[in-house]
């Protein structure tokens, strides 16, 4: 006899054998309980003492400071093979947060206001890191790895958990860390996120980068792959602007590789756009760069392609 249930872990909906105390799961490969997934299915709040609110709240407020104190380099497993495991392996981490958020809105009488306080929570603690860090540069860097760590893993996370709350808490963290922080960064879901490594990445600066000797894993393509990830697919009209440009990209390279002085088209698109787009990432100016590199695109439509 089976029943539906979901996983603890990666929260998949899974058939649940009754006649089992542990299944493995056939999505995360994680061994799980059979209780647990099956009372994970009725995903219902129960009444809590002040003392266990206390408790949760704290919870919670200690997985998102840790959150922040511990990220490292978020986009390490961001490719396509890794990708999946490590989700799954950070949902399962962090489930306790998203329980309690559960818990600690089903139990509040304002939702909002315990939400909120939450997501001011981990804002403060954002803050006191960037305020720790010395060089510009590097400040700019963590503040991308930290919007990374909620675009690609934070929020898709709390849109798959089954809770009653938990894309609400979503949804406030997305509104009040843009607020905070000048970003745009948009609601995204695994499924979404997966997706996206069936598109190639970053044609024609991938393509200068390996004429000018630098190979794939360069600082500046690491830099606009980001930036791309992080801000472009998220801003307004920005995720239409990078599906045209995978749309032409591709053609622009298999010309720009038949000409005969390349190397040197190479370096002038390295020194009039590309570095230039670098720099205005570093100092945080998002749209000016979006400005640049549109207007990179559209000089090697006119070139190349009208």
């Amino acid at each position: 006899m089976f029943k539906e249930g979901i996983c603890p872990c990666c929260h998949e909906k899974i058939q649940v054998p009754e006649d089992r105390d542990q299944i493995i799961c056939m999505f995360c490969g994680k061994e799980i309980s059979v209780e647990e997934a099956l009372e994970k299915q009725k995903s219902k709040i129960r009444k809590v003492s002040q003392e266990e609110y206390d408790q949760y709240m704290d919870t919670a407020k200690a997985v998102l400071e840790k959150l922040i104190r511990e990220c490292d380099n978020p986009m390490q497993n961001f490719r396509k093979n890794l990708y999946e495991g490590a989700f799954n392996d950070f949902c399962s981490i962090n489930r306790p947060l998203f329980e309690a958020v559960d818990m600690i809105c089903g139990n509040a009488e304002d939702a909002d206001g315990v939400t909120t306080e939450l997501t001011d929570h981990l804002i403060n603690a954002a803050k006191e890191e960037l305020a720790g860090v010395k060089f510009k540069g590097h400040k700019n860097q963590k503040q991308m790895d930290y919007n990374f760590l909620l675009s690609i893993y934070l929020v898709p996370s709390a849109v798959k958990y089954p809770g009653e709350y938990s894309e609400q808490f979503a949804d406030h963290l997305l509104a009040d860390w843009n607020q905070a922080f000048g970003t745009n960064l948009g609601k995204a879901t695994y499924e979404g996120i997966a997706g996206g490594f069936r598109r190639k990445l970053c044609y024609v600066t991938t393509a200068v980068c390996e004429g000018l000797g630098k190979g794939t894993d360069c600082y500046e393509l690491n830099v606009l792959k980001r930036y791309r990830d992080e801000y472009l697919e998220h801003a307004k009209g920005g995720h239409e602007l990078v599906e045209e440009y995978y749309d032409i990209a591709p053609t622009i390279v298999k010309r720009m590789e038949k000409e005969a002085d390349k190397e040197q088209i190479y370096r002038a698109l390295y020194e009039d756009y590309l570095m230039p787009c670098i720099r205005k990432i570093e100092a945080q100016e998002y749209e000016e760069c979006r400005d640049l590199y549109e207007s990179m695109v559209e000089t090697l439509k006119v070139k190349y392609l009208m």
